[in-house]
């Protein structure tokens, strides 16, 4: 599995202006090795207005987008584009190799299937047994008495043919009915198998590397100086941040830090600093704030500064 992992390339489809990820496994790769969690955006045809427990797919920032593209990881695809240009350009045994990975899929959603039912069967089985054991049902073993006389005899076997008259199969004869032993041939069923919608086309378009540019990843620099030092980070927008800085994975730990990015020159307000100060002890957390400094003619970007500020009684 760590020998996929290392040679797994993230595909990362870019709609709209937005940066997206279908698959699942792809999902928790940058998530247990890259530390990024992003937001889950998509919702359940069955429940649209659920709010709580969003699914598939994944949006990213554009920080997490370049981040990835520069630790050589993943690729950006215009997916609008590719689509229309594959499905184009594909040839009959492209067709059927989509085909047959679709049906791949709905077999082994069916297998999936057949083990819950099997499992959830065996968990209730025992609450379908009856509290009181049932008595035993006595079946009267007498038989008829000895016929004395051949009228005695037909006047049995009247009886049990239920009171005269011809018989089911229209004979009186006791000549033995021949029955066909040959076994019955098995009936050709055809495999039903469960319909599916597919939450990624990679089996119908190919893993290239068309990178469109990523646009709006001014943050990159305090994002990235973040995630190198093991911080998970997730939109601040409810604490009243950019970010939402977390020392470890969001399901293990609370939010330390709110974090807000700066150009190395740019002049910040007072009144800024004090109410996101304020704002931060309010909801127990540091402000922190962080710039680069700016690429020259002589030099690449510099070193990047941050700064941590909590409200504290004079």
């Amino acid at each position: 599995m760590a020998s996929n992992e290392d040679d797994r390339k993230v595909r990362i489809s870019k709609i709209a202006g937005r940066y997206l990820v279908f698959d699942i496994d792809d999902v928790a790769y940058i998530r247990r090795q890259h530390g990024i969690c992003a937001v889950f955006t998509g919702t359940m045809p069955q429940n649209p207005t659920q709010n709580v427990f969003l699914g598939l797919p994944l949006e990213l920032y554009a920080e997490d987008a370049k981040m990835l593209l520069d630790r050589k990881v993943a690729y950006i695809a215009d997916d609008p584009l590719e689509h229309l240009t594959r499905l184009k350009s594909m040839n009959d045994e492209t067709r059927k190799s989509y085909l047959q990975s679709i049906k791949t899929q709905r077999r082994t959603a069916q297998l999936v299937f057949n083990e819950a039912k099997a499992q959830s069967q065996a968990k209730h089985k025992d609450k379908r047994k009856p509290k009181h054991p049932q008595l035993p049902v006595v079946v009267s073993t007498e038989l008829p008495p000895p016929a004395s006389s051949a009228d005695d005899v037909a006047a049995v076997e009247q009886e049990e043919d239920g009171g005269g008259g011809e018989s089911l199969l229209g004979s009186s004869s006791s000549k033995p009915i021949k029955t066909d032993s040959t076994p019955p041939q098995k009936l050709l069923v055809k495999e039903k198998l469960p319909a599916i919608t597919p939450t990624t086309s990679n089996a119908m378009i190919s893993s290239g590397a068309s990178n469109p540019d990523v646009e709006n990843h001014t943050a990159l620099p305090l994002y990235s100086y973040l995630n190198e030092r093991g911080y998970f980070i997730t939109p601040g927008l409810r604490f009243g941040g950019d970010f939402s800085v977390y020392p470890g994975d969001p399901f293990r730990y609370h939010a330390h830090h709110m974090a807000n990015s700066y150009g190395w020159d740019e002049k910040i307000p007072m009144l800024d600093l004090v109410t996101s100060g304020r704002l931060g002890t309010a909801v127990k957390k540091s402000f922190l704030m962080g710039g680069q400094k700016p690429a020259t003619d002589d030099s690449e970007a510099g070193e990047l500064r941050a700064f941590c500020i909590e409200w504290a009684g004079m």
